[in-house]
């Protein structure tokens, strides 16, 4: 895979990644809809993440942005988890 391509993927999992954060930032009240919303986008980061592991292999893995992009996959979507429960918890 291209350097450059590598880049391009692992910028557009970091763009669904932030826009999940946003919404599980303006969820946090009570909007499940907002939720559902930074879910879809997180599955979407996922994605681009598999992507661009499936044609980079390592050099995917290996790199900075990947990994970060991953660990911030993975926290955003605990908040999501705890958002969800506190919504459930309140009805």
């Amino acid at each position: 895979m291209e350097q450059q391509n590598l880049h391009q993927t692992l910028q557009q999992a970091s763009q669904q990644i932030n826009e999940a954060r946003e919404a599980v930032l303006q969820a946090q009240g009570s909007n499940m809809q907002q939720l559902e919303q930074a879910e879809q986008q997180l599955q979407q980061a996922e994605q681009e993440l598999q992507n661009a592991q499936n044609q980079a292999g390592t050099e995917a893995t290996e790199n900075a942005q990947f990994q970060q992009a991953y660990e911030e996959l993975h926290d955003i979507r605990q908040q999501v988890q705890e958002a969800q429960q506190n919504n459930n918890d309140v009805l």
